[in-house]
């Protein structure tokens, strides 16, 4: 041997140090566990990397570092000797402590910010509120993925059931293939996931196999796992590839029929309590179960909306109105987001929001009654500053004092149903254009610094976007922001035109370019995107609202009767001193004109008017007119009539329509067609046996947590019992080091001199009709300790210590029962 092996060579010092870590991986891992352990993590992170797919609201940071800690540590609980209760409990409380600190990690308040917003959120719940808290979302699908890992882990590395392992994963990316309704593949996932699966019952099969050998006395080869398994593997991949190949024409028809379902009541009863909690899942059109209320936006194909009535508002009948319900700040190719960062809950009522006190507005006051099913979400008037509800305002703050703030949505405590009232004042703009056209450039400091604003990246406008905003201004010869945007405005409404049903946007293409050179007609989302992009090129600050437009005056009930169809999006500009100011580019809505746009200062032509050659289908509305000093009376002076929830039509057959007045006037006035008959009352929803259940599930729930609380601290005194300071024990050992300690709960104890036997003797004295067990623990444990080891090293030994422990613990504890118990003492 030669002298540097001799110095590889460990001591005998580190032998012995290694050899308990040798013991400890031969008994976690077997000769196939690696391989078996890469494939558990690979059929949990598939239904993973399905929900990122899919486009859930989750924080996939969380979820991963959970799913990938659920398998090493579910692997290590299977590994152990905790039956399958013990184990679930110990995950159980393993999972939330963890899951508790890595949400932790990424969030204002740590640990304790996590449960602070868990309380608020199961606290609205419980008592009917809206809380769409997206942190709250991914604690409950972190939680799910954790028990998935532990499952999945347990039935491949303990109990050897594999489908009960596969098939909960696979029913994960089952759905999330049914229920997205978007662009991104799911071909992968699920075929890494058939191949996995595949190996898992190759193995599990194997494993079968091997035990019925081991019982006949047949001798297993070496190799015999290492082949079998590379056959599975291959057998595997044969059949992903035939998977692949098999025609799916018939799926269509089966999905269709399945969507079908998800319309129905009690479905829909289900979707209504889901987008009370969570954030609302994205759906085919532009809106969302919100009406524009989600966080995201995405430019999509063809929409459909309905009929059905959304709200009933009374409101002055002499300008321009639009229901605005939440504001986009952020477009990247393709997609709209909010840049609110703040969530401000105003338990009272009324809500006061601190807006900037721009010039030439004016307070309008509204009163909206609830005609759909149910709202989660507040539509007023731009720029609402009161609204007579408890609400949670998402916003951003301008000052840095927080005395104004940026509004991106407002949304009710709690659900409002159909009959429900609210009322609410806006600041509603009545600048003209020429004080527009003067507004200049000089921005306040929060625009300047907001980059949402005027961002033009490449991956927000392209080149081809950029010239084609240059030209239409210097086509226009506009010289001011103002001028600039109605110039970009009418040459959209000119040059688009307005269609539903167009299809989703090329996949690798931007939809802006898409839908500005090749299509060239869309809908609002992709009007109001073209405009805000062209906008911003030319750096003016600009963003996306969403919401309804008018909709149709009814002169018999004096409101205004918004419908699904309804459902719009438009622009604002900001002008400094004036700030937000609606424009209108879709082709098939009224033009927005102002008093000083029936020509540029130059007298070149007017940018509001379409040309001749258009014919949109314009959606009835009084044509805005105010004057550079408005006139008109105070909100309380309004002649506002009075709002009932039974004066809500519901099923007029022929909207009421409005005719505008020829030419801008100080005061428009509007002549509305008369309906033949009343308008049918609308009852209040009633509440859903949904609503009803959900506070005893509540209950339920609470009371499950308490006695999962009470099985936790009960296990625990348990564990400190029976198993402190006996872990490294022989069964032998541990059953007479159990019989001391339990005999001191019966005031038995014994001088330190005393030997095993004399122990026994008095303990026999003490404790009558415990002679056979006492004495068979003793006996052995004398024998262990002194005796030749091969008298009780086999397991009839340990089987006989066991039971004889059993006994002996049922005459202790009866014995403690008489001793404290108040109803033995009597007498």
């Amino acid at each position: 041997m030669s002298s540097a092996s001799i110095r590889r060579a460990p001591s005998r010092r580190q032998r012995s140090l290694l050899n308990p870590l040798i013991t400890a991986y031969r008994q976690l891992f077997g000769p196939s566990d690696w391989l078996m352990l890469v494939v558990t993590l690979g059929l949990v992170l598939m239904p993973v990397l399905t929900l990122n797919a899919a486009e859930w609201e989750v924080d996939m940071a969380v979820v991963s570092i959970v799913a990938l800690s659920g398998v090493v540590l579910g692997f290590a609980m299977a590994r152990s000797h905790f039956n399958e209760f013990i184990g679930l409990l110990m995950m159980a409380m393993t999972g939330a402590g963890l899951l508790t600190v890595v949400a932790g990690l990424g969030i204002e308040g740590g640990t304790t910010g996590v449960i602070t917003r868990m309380v608020e959120w199961f606290n609205d719940a419980m008592t009917g509120g809206i809380n769409q808290d997206p942190l709250v979302f991914t604690m409950l699908v972190g939680l799910l993925i954790w028990f998935l890992a532990y499952n999945t882990s347990w039935h491949i590395f303990r109990v050897d059931r594999p489908w009960r392992a596969i098939l909960p994963p696979a029913l994960i990316i089952v759905l999330n293939a049914v229920f997205y309704e978007g662009d991104n593949p799911f071909e992968l996932y699920l075929f890494v996931f058939l191949f996995l699966a595949l190996i898992a019952l190759a193995r599990s099969a194997l494993e079968q196999r091997e035990w019925e050998w081991f019982n006949n006395g047949v001798r297993v080869p070496k190799r015999t796992r290492r082949q079998f398994l590379l056959v599975g593997g291959g057998l595997a991949g044969i059949m992903v590839v035939l998977a692949w190949f098999v025609p799916v024409n018939s799926l269509d028809e089966q999905l269709q029929n399945f969507q079908d379902f998800l319309r129905s009541d009690p479905l829909a009863e289900m979707s209504e309590v889901w987008n009370r909690l969570f954030a609302p899942l994205s759906s085919e059109g532009p809106t969302s179960a919100d009406y524009y209320g989600g966080d995201r936006l995405e430019l999509s194909g063809a929409v459909q909306l309905g009929d059905q009535i959304i709200l009933a508002i009374a409101a002055p009948n002499d300008r321009r109105y639009y229901w605005r319900s939440r504001v986009f700040d952020t477009y990247e190719l393709g997609a709209w987001a909010s840049a609110a960062s703040i969530r401000l809950t105003t338990p009272t009522s009324p809500t006061e929001l601190p807006l900037t006190p721009d010039l030439a507005r004016v307070p309008v006051s509204a009163s909206y009654t609830i005609g759909a099913r149910s709202l989660r979400i507040i539509h007023t008037a731009p720029q609402a500053t009161r609204i007579d509800l408890p609400t949670r305002t998402f916003l951003s703050y301008i000052t840095e004092d927080k005395s104004q703030v940026n509004v991106a949505a407002i949304r009710p405590i709690s659900v409002l149903q159909r009959g429900a009232n609210y009322g609410a004042t806006s600041l509603m703009s009545v600048a003209t254009a020429d004080q527009l056209r003067n507004a200049g450039a000089n921005y306040p400091a929060w625009v300047a610094t907001h980059p949402q604003y005027l961002r033009t990246t490449p991956n927000v406008i392209s080149e081809s976007v950029r010239e084609l905003a240059a030209q239409i201004v210097a086509d226009a010869g506009a010289t001011n922001n103002y001028d600039k945007a109605k110039a970009v405005e009418r040459w959209l409404r000119s040059n688009i035109s307005y269609n539903q049903n167009i299809p989703n946007p090329p996949s690798g293409m931007d939809p802006l370019d898409w839908f500005l050179f090749d299509l060239k007609e869309g809908y609002c989302n992709y009007y109001a995107t073209a405009m805000i992009v062209m906008l911003r090129s030319q750096n003016i600050p600009a963003r996306m609202a969403g919401g309804f437009s008018q909709g149709a005056f009814d002169a018999q009930s004096g409101q205004f009767i918004v419908k699904e169809s309804d459902a719009h999006t438009w622009v604002e500009a900001y002008f400094p001193g004036y700030g937000w100011i609606e424009f209108e580019p879709t082709a098939n809505q009224e033009p927005l004109n102002r008093e000083g746009d029936d020509t540029f200062n130059d007298g070149s032509f007017n940018p509001g008017q379409l040309d001749p050659t258009e014919t949109p289908t314009p959606t009835p509305s009084p044509t805005l007119a105010p004057t550079s000093t408005p006139t008109l009376p105070p909100a309380t002076e309004s002649p506002t009539p009075t709002l009932a929830s039974d004066q809500l039509p519901e099923n007029t057959t022929e909207p009421p329509t409005a005719t505008p007045s020829p030419s801008p006037t100080p005061t428009p006035t509007a002549t509305p067609v008369i309906l033949p008959t009343a308008p049918s009352p609308v009852a209040p929803e009633p509440r859903s046996v949904l609503d009803m259940l959900l506070p005893a599930l509540g209950l339920v729930l609470g009371l499950v947590v308490l006695l999962l609380l009470l099985i936790a601290a009960l296990w625990l005194v348990y564990w400190w019992w029976e198993w402190r300071g006996l872990r490294g024990l022989s069964p032998i050992s541990r059953a007479y080091a159990r019989l001391e300690r339990y005999l001191g709960l019966i005031g038995i104890r014994f001088a330190p001199q005393l030997t095993p036997e004399e122990r026994r003797r008095e303990t026999m004295r003490q404790l009558p009709g415990s002679e056979r067990p006492v004495t068979s623990i003793t006996r052995l444990y004398a024998a262990e300790r002194y005796g030749r080891a091969e008298q009780v090293d086999n397991d009839a030994a340990r089987d006989q210590a066991e039971t004889a422990w059993s006994d002996a613990r049922s005459s202790i504890l009866k014995r403690w029962r008489k001793k404290f118990m108040f109803w033995n003492r009597r007498d």
